[in-house]
Formats: C-alpha cells, sequence, structure tokens
C-alpha cells in the first residue's frame, strides 16, 4: 500500500475526529520551527473558515504522517489565480513529494489556477526542482 492524500473538506466530520491528535502533532512540528510566522490556532482557523485548505497525508497503516496546508490566491491585478503552498508539517517529506501533484491538478479543475508557488528555504531546491519548479526570487529579510 502506498502512501496516499486526501483534502480534509472531502471527510466527514466521523472521519476526521480520530485523526486530529496526528494532525495537530504535524502542524505543531511546522509551527515549531516557525514559531514565530504561524501557530497551530491560526492555520486551523484559516483551514476551517476555508480561507486555507488542510490535506492529509496518510501512511501505509492509515496514520497522518503529513499535513500540507494550501491556500488559493486571486493576483489583484491579473485575476490570475495561483495555487500557494502556505505550510507543510509532519514526516516523510521526500517521499510525499510525488503526492504535491494531486494537489496541483485539484487547484487547476477546482479553481482554475495556472501556477503553483511555494516560499521556502533553499533546502526545497532538490525537492522541487525534479517536479519543474523553479527558483523565481528571492527573499530577503531585516529585523527591525
Amino acid at each position: 500500500m502506498a502512501l496516499t492524500i486526501r483534502l480534509s473538506t472531502d471527510m466527514s466530520v466521523a472521519e476526521m475526529a480520530p485523526l486530529w491528535p496526528d494532525v495537530i502533532a504535524c502542524l505543531e512540528r511546522y509551527c515549531r520551527r516557525f514559531g514565530t510566522y504561524e501557530t497551530v490556532s491560526n492555520i486551523v482557523r484559516e483551514c476551517a473558515q476555508g480561507r486555507r485548505q488542510l490535506w492529509l497525508v496518510f501512511d501505509e497503516a492509515g496514520q497522518v504522517i503529513l499535513t500540507p496546508i494550501t491556500e488559493i490566491v486571486t493576483i489583484d491585478a491579473t485575476g490570475k489565480k495561483q495555487l500557494l503552498l502556505a505550510e507543510v508539517g509532519g514526516r516523510r517529506l521526500r517521499e510525499c513529494m510525488p503526492l504535491l501533484k494531486e494537489i496541483e491538478e485539484w487547484a487547476a479543475r477546482e479553481h482554475g489556477t495556472t501556477e503553483c508557488q511555494l516560499v521556502g528555504r533553499k533546502g526545497w531546491k532538490k525537492l522541487l526542482e525534479p517536479l519543474g519548479y523553479a527558483e523565481a526570487a528571492v527573499i530577503w529579510r531585516k529585523g527591525l
């Protein structure tokens, strides 16, 4: 049995209920690394409000091992729609990368997105380039 991915909004409350401890653990793992920028409660709230999407990656035993968070963004100036890969927390990321295609296809089909964007650390390059992603910009930051 291979890794699988599901969109949480395609699941019932009864299906989701036993999964929440693993979901929260994945989100906490992300927030521990980027705690000054995001919180578990904010991620859950934005997904519950429909602003973002919570995806669940299941291992061979049916346990949630990774929680990609996406957002559909419309560029005001052009109306162009983008899939934003907002956050991802959990484990076995490298193994899960082929599942990104399912998210991309969903975004194009359901929302008419024409491109996908991720802002991430340099290490993402080796994971994303084989999937057709290219570096488009560098973010510079200064604390004030």
